[in-house]
């Protein structure tokens, strides 16, 4: 993985599994993290594998490990800070001397390593990784990205200083330079996968993240749901529109919350707002919504899970995402599967089998007044098909996603070892 726990999103809170060091302080994770439960899946499927998410942290002395309940082990990995140069600048980045080791330790055994990134191989760690065993490798190097890449080529369309453009262009052919060791590279959207053809010429899969269709149900019966919109003091005879995810930029949260009161007029809506973040986009978002908390029109609800979150999506009408850039994102799934119609930024792979299918609602990235325009229509009864939960289900259950991924393992395994499966 690339980056460590999100400490900074539950600043006041342990983790779900922790350690507490002689100094009294602690470390521990989350594990909810996509490659925790990609490995659950995994490993629900098939048991000719093992699975290992290694996971850097600041924090840590040593390399902490924990066997989850899935199967699934996750380590923690002692980590520094370092200067990369990855073009003609330098940049900050993590780096690991006993993931090295590790690697070092495992290469003569069959392994596949997967490289994951939300934002593709532009990850210096990965390119040291890649620089120091690409060219000797005895293992398959699998790069899992999270569906946001964008080629440093891509890039040069944008406005800079003339010093920028030559930074992009070095960073482009390096970064071509060693993406070649890697033996698969699978993306989410159709967008990312133009963008890893700038780089890479090797084998590319469209592989997707999922969620649990016997789990994420449409709710069974009205009264169900008037139920929970009354625990959540949710007014009768409101539209409810619901977006989760973490309190990030790019998710347009912000953006989302002035676009509702913008409308406070109405009083036919209801918008629940669910998630965690730092500090400083939490109380962003928090002072934004205060005016229609006080209206009984928005609730700001923390990041939750399970059954919890399920309740919020069986008491909502329309589900809303509205990020400038998303690899799925499964939010989206978990509402396809629960049968909410979809109002939707045109980003990630969730709007390519939207946009198939002729269903949702698309709103521009950041043209705010096309969202007002779609709320608005949407209130007055245009409410956005809905996808045939079965052509959801067959593209994001876990079971189905979690075979795509074996049958790209079982090739690997086969290529450099002569396993066959």
């Amino acid at each position: 993985m690339p980056h460590g726990p999100a400490y900074s999103f539950s600043s006041n809170q342990k983790p779900e599994l922790f350690w507490e060091k002689p100094d009294g302080s602690f470390l521990g994770f989350w594990p909810r993290e996509w490659l925790d439960r990609l490995g659950g899946a995994i490993l629900k499927e098939t048991d000719r594998y093992v699975w290992e998410v290694w996971q850097p942290d600041y924090r840590a002395d040593k390399v902490y490990s924990k066997t989850l309940e899935t199967g699934v082990t996750h380590h923690l990995f002692p980590a520094i800070e370092k200067t990369y140069r990855l073009g003609i600048r330098t940049q900050k980045g993590f780096f690991s001397e006993e993931m090295i080791s590790y690697i070092k330790n495992l290469q003569n055994n069959p392994v596949i390593l997967m490289l994951y990134g939300t934002y593709g191989l532009r990850i210096p760690f990965y390119i040291e990784i890649l620089r120091i065993f690409g060219p000797v490798k005895k293992f398959p190097i699998f790069f899992r990205s999270g569906g946001m890449f964008k080629a440093p080529i891509s890039e040069l369309i944008e406005l800079h200083r003339p010093s920028t453009y030559l930074c992009l262009l070095v960073e482009h052919f390096r970064l071509k330079k060693f993406v070649r060791y890697v033996d698969v590279i699978s993306e989410q959207s159709e967008s990312a996968l133009r963008e890893v053809k700038k780089v890479f010429n090797g084998r590319i899969e469209k592989l997707t993240m999922g969620c649990d269709f016997d789990f994420w149900v449409p709710v069974a019966l009205t009264e169900i749901k008037k139920s929970i919109q009354n625990k959540l003091s949710i007014p009768e005879d409101k539209l409810v529109f619901f977006a989760s995810g973490n309190f990030l930029p790019r998710k347009q949260l912000d953006k989302l919350l002035k676009t509702f009161d913008s409308i406070q007029d109405r009083n036919d809506f209801f918008l629940i707002v669910a998630g965690h973040g730092d500090e400083k986009n939490t109380n962003l978002l928090a002072a934004l919504a205060k005016p229609l908390i006080k209206q009984k029109k928005v609730l700001m609800h923390p990041y939750i899970e399970g059954e919890k979150l399920r309740d919020i999506y069986w008491a909502s009408d329309i589900y809303v995402s509205v990020a400038t850039d998303e690899g799925g994102p499964v939010s989206v799934m978990k509402a396809m599967a629960c049968g909410l119609p979809i109002l939707s930024t045109p980003v990630g792979e969730t709007a390519d089998i939207m946009e198939k299918y002729g269903c949702g609602r698309f709103i521009p990235v950041n043209n705010y007044s096309e969202w007002t325009t779609a709320i608005l229509e949407i209130l007055d009864k245009k409410i956005p098909k809905i996808l045939d939960r079965k052509i959801a289900k067959e593209a994001y259950d876990w079971p189905n996603v979690a075979k795509r991924f074996i049958h790209v393992f079982d090739d690997l395994i086969f290529q450099y070892y002569g396993i066959r499966h």
